[in-house]
Parts: C-alpha cells; sequence; structure tokens
C-alpha cells in the first residue's frame, strides 16, 4: 500500500460542540463486507429527500441499493465500532446544461457506540443510531448480523473473494439543516468487487427499519458484491452545502 497516503491531505484541528476535532478523521485498520442489489427505480426514488437527487439507473427503470458493513478496528479520536450502512448512488441535479454531482445518499447508518453516533450525526447528518452489529466469518463468505432494540433488521451475507491493493475515491450525501452535504471518503486497501451476480444475499427482520427496507422492493439476487479485509480511509469535513 502507498505509505503517503495519509500524507496527501493537510489535518485541521476544529472545535465542535467544545472539543478539538482533527480533520480528515483518519480510519487506520478497517474491513467491510459491500453488496448491491437492483430496486424498482421510482421507489428507490420515494426514499429521497429532494426530488435533486435522482437515482443511478443500471438500466431504464432500474436502480440499486448498496448493503455496507464496516469493521473499525483503528479510528484516530473514537473507540473502535462497527458500522452498517444502507446507501443509494445518485446525481445530484445542478441544473439542466451541468453534468450531475455523483454520490451516495445514506438513507441508514446503525452504529455500535454512542461518540460514533453523536460524532456522525452531529459534523455531518449521517442517520446513526446505536444498534448490534456482528460480523461471523463462514468460511468461504462473511455474515453480518444488525440488530436493535430486540428485533433483526438484517443480516447480509457476502462472498469471499481474492484481493489486490485497491483506491477509491467516494462522495456521501446526507440531509443536516435543512441542506444537502457532499462528503468526500478516500479509502485504500486490500479490496475486490466481482460483478458475478448472485455473490451476496441479505435476510430481513422485524424491526420497522427492515419495513422501509421491504419498500424498496430489493431484488433477491445482488449485482456485484466486494470484500475488502484490510483497508484504511480518510473522512473529509463536509464539502458541498447544497439546496434541497
Amino acid at each position: 500500500m502507498d505509505d503517503t497516503f495519509f500524507a496527501r491531505a493537510k489535518l485541521e484541528e476544529i472545535e465542535v460542540f467544545g472539543v478539538r476535532v482533527r480533520f480528515p478523521v483518519r480510519y487506520f485498520d478497517w474491513s467491510s463486507i459491500t453488496a448491491a442489489f437492483p430496486a424498482p427505480a421510482d421507489k428507490v426514488r420515494e426514499a429521497l429527500p429532494s426530488d435533486k437527487l435522482k437515482p443511478v439507473q443500471v438500466t431504464p427503470g432500474i436502480a440499486t441499493v448498496a448493503l455496507i458493513a464496516m469493521e473499525y478496528r483503528a479510528v484516530e479520536g473514537l473507540a473502535p465500532y462497527n458500522e452498517f450502512a444502507v446507501m443509494v448512488p445518485v446525481m445530484y441535479e445542478t441544473s439542466a446544461n451541468v453534468p450531475g454531482l455523483p454520490g451516495y445518499y445514506v438513507l441508514h447508518m446503525p452504529v455500535t457506540t454512542e461518540e460514533a453516533r453523536l460524532a456522525g450525526v452531529e459534523i455531518y447528518g449521517f442517520p446513526k443510531f446505536i444498534a448490534e452489529i456482528s460480523f461471523e466469518d463462514a468460511g468461504k463468505m462473511c455474515r453480518c448480523r444488525v440488530r436493535a432494540e430486540g428485533k433483526d433488521i438484517i443480516i447480509l451475507e457476502v462472498d469471499k473473494l481474492v484481493t489486490e491493493p485497491q483506491s477509491e475515491d467516494i462522495y456521501t450525501y446526507t440531509v443536516k439543516h435543512d441542506q444537502l452535504l457532499r462528503t468526500l471518503v478516500q479509502a485504500q486497501g486490500q479490496n475486490s468487487i466481482s460483478d458475478v451476480r448472485g455473490g451476496a444475499s441479505y435476510t430481513l427482520g422485524d424491526h420497522p427499519i427492515a419495513e422501509e427496507l421491504r419498500a424498496l422492493e430489493m431484488d433477491k439476487t445482488s449485482l456485484l458484491h466486494r470484500y475488502a479485509p484490510q483497508m484504511r480511509s480518510m473522512l473529509h469535513q463536509p464539502g458541498e452545502r447544497l439546496p434541497l
């Protein structure tokens, strides 16, 4: 891996609610499993907070929903925690004649610690809440189970892959103070993506959020899946602040 990864960013300390926070937030060691499932674009569109956010369609009328389970083992300024994200690839329409701004709108993001929840909500507007998020190595696959309030939300299973060093920059969209925040995340590490269909599966539980996910009518066959056993990343300050 590139030893200059963290050196690329200029560190800046800012006081947030009386606490000094260093940006970008550096995640030194984590792993994740990811899967993308097709869903009707009209159902996905109903879950978005603004008409300016358009779900990316893989075929006419079909969008995708990404399910991502992360195990953060070493984070600057935070104790280790687990996280699960439900995100939608979107484009933000700036005007009729200008290409849109790509990113992932975050629908849900349970985490396992209060400090991770508070920081994510207050700084970024991430829709975080406390849940039980556990991982299991099941031989040829990895499994993540998410529970809250004594009820199952989702179980995600993803096939393992042979990995290689890769880098990726993505942007997330969240809502805070009636604005859309667009935030850069830069990641690097051992990673692999497969577009072999059916390499991942999910099972929804009986929690209210599971019912919200059912309303998206996601297909049971995954379009692609990702296995990333060792990663590092930088979560930058929110960049663009865009009107809803």
